[in-house]
């Protein structure tokens, strides 16, 4: 089963809305988290059901489907 992954390289999470991850908004299993607003998001790979929904909020195009 494919699982989502963040580039740090593309990921912009300062400019992000108000400092707030989309996708981690987006995730309805909440594999994805921030340890503070404006940091870098993480996500929990085990916790990832591959369903994509983060791919298509993410403006930088940081995360893909590996």
């Amino acid at each position: 089963m494919p699982r989502a992954v963040i580039d740090p390289a593309l990921c912009r999470h300062e400019a992000c809305d108000s400092g707030i991850c989309p996708a981690k908004k987006r995730c309805p299993v909440k594999a994805i988290w921030q340890p503070e607003q404006g940091e870098m998001p993480f996500l929990d790979p085990v916790r990832c059901h591959g369903c994509a929904k983060c791919l298509a909020v993410c403006s930088f195009k940081a995360i893909h489907l590996v």
